[in-house]
């Protein structure tokens, strides 16, 4: 006798019934409410809709200056040297090879030895590494505050208690707060720097202090530092609980590779890499070593985006009404006034997005621009002066 599609459905929920899924609907549940997606976050094509419409300007016109790319890498070569290397894989082999190919040439660039480096598919994954494997339910993890806003996401996520350390009026650490509220199941301490949206970077000693006096981890994450002045990578090969974060996504012009890498002490290092064997494809490994072959072309373009960000700032500062922030990032972040949401909306009917940051601890409601091209920037100068000087 045949059976029924209904059946085989009446057969399956009282399956579920008998084997008690109840918990996996619930978890399924609370995934599905999970509202601190990086795509998201990076994600334009709202905002696109939203300046096409209001300024009735085509897509192409539209100048995106919202998620810290770098324009200043020529997407040209960066194509030429993917060609280069993808004419020689097979990947039909798995290339164990390649994984020690990569760590040993991220080595090189920071100065750090190989077994230091674990690798993964951008620094949001390394986020949700550290945290899965260190973070359990009952623990805390701390952050300062305003700063990227995945680590209290990844951390609620995972079950466990986050709780923020406003900055010092003057941006700095503050150490002693940090130091107070701390407890024996806090885990984890997560430092930007340079910071994500202030742009300050922080200073050596205090977080070396941190590492010293506090028995978390350290995780200090470095998504901008070759736009800044300095790295703690040396203390991360040196300190028992630092782990620095980098990624290619910013200063190599690599958003879309996905690619992002840690550095910590070896004894912290190796055990996390060697169950993490295969954290990125053999195409991207494989690319990595080749473009750190290059590694030149990209300085020159970071030192374009310093030259750049340094007359971004200037001509920010003389706007009437305009409170900027000095950055030592791709971004330059400002404090507009009351009227952040009001400016942030004139600059969308105009054709230009920037991020709008809303109401942050210490900073204010602030917007931040992207340090684009000197045509983009002046585009957006030009715009951002005309609509303050019509605000009351």
């Amino acid at each position: 006798m045949a059976v029924t599609e209904e059946k085989v459905c009446e057969r399956a929920c009282e399956t579920m019934r008998n084997r008690n899924l109840g918990w996996l609907k619930e978890r399924v549940q609370a995934l599905g409410a999970f509202d601190g997606s990086l795509l998201e976050y990076v994600d334009s094509n709202k905002e696109m809709k939203k300046a096409t419409e209001k300024s009735q300007t085509s897509a192409s016109k539209i100048l995106k200056l919202n998620s810290n790319e770098n324009f200043f890498v020529n997407p040209n070569d960066l194509n030429a040297i993917l060609q280069e290397v993808v004419k020689d894989l097979d990947l039909r082999v798995y290339d164990a090879k390649g994984m020690g190919e990569v760590r040993e040439a991220i080595g090189k660039y920071v100065d750090a030895p190989p077994a230091c480096i674990i690798v993964g598919s951008g620094s949001e994954q390394l986020i949700d590494l550290v945290v899965d494997l260190f973070v359990e339910k009952g623990d805390s993890v701390a952050s300062i505050e305003p700063s990227f806003f995945v680590y209290q996401k990844r951390v609620l996520l995972r079950g466990a208690r986050f709780f923020g350390i406003p900055l010092n009026e003057d941006l700095s650490i503050n150490k002693k707060s940090i130091l107070e509220k701390s407890t024996s199941r806090t885990r984890l301490l997560f430092v930007c720097s340079p910071n994500n949206p202030t742009g300050n970077e922080f200073d050596a000693g205090e977080i070396e202090t941190l590492a010293d006096e506090s028995s978390a981890i350290i995780v200090v994450d470095e998504a901008y530092a070759e736009f800044g002045d300095r790295s703690l990578v040396p203390l991360a090969v040196e300190k028992e609980n630092v782990i620095v974060l980098r990624t290619f996504s910013k200063a190599f012009g690599l958003a879309g590779l996905r690619f992002g890498y840690a550095v910590a002490n070896s004894d912290l290092a190796l055990p996390i890499s060697n169950i993490m064997p295969y954290t990125v494809n053999t195409i991207t490994s494989k690319f990595v070593v080749r473009l750190l072959e290059h590694v030149e072309m990209i300085k020159e373009c970071v030192e374009m985006v310093k030259d750049e960000r340094k007359r971004l700032v200037e001509r920010l500062d003389s706007i009437r009404g305009i409170v900027v922030f000095d950055s030592k990032a791709n971004f330059v972040t400002f404090n507009p006034g009351k009227n952040a949401d009001q400016i942030y909306g004139r600059l969308l009917k105009e054709g230009i997005i920037v991020k709008n940051l809303g109401n942050l601890p210490v900073i204010g409601h602030c917007l931040r621009a992207t340090v684009g091209l000197p045509d983009a920037n002046d585009r957006f100068l030009k715009t951002l002066r005309t609509i303050m000087d019509t605000i009351d």
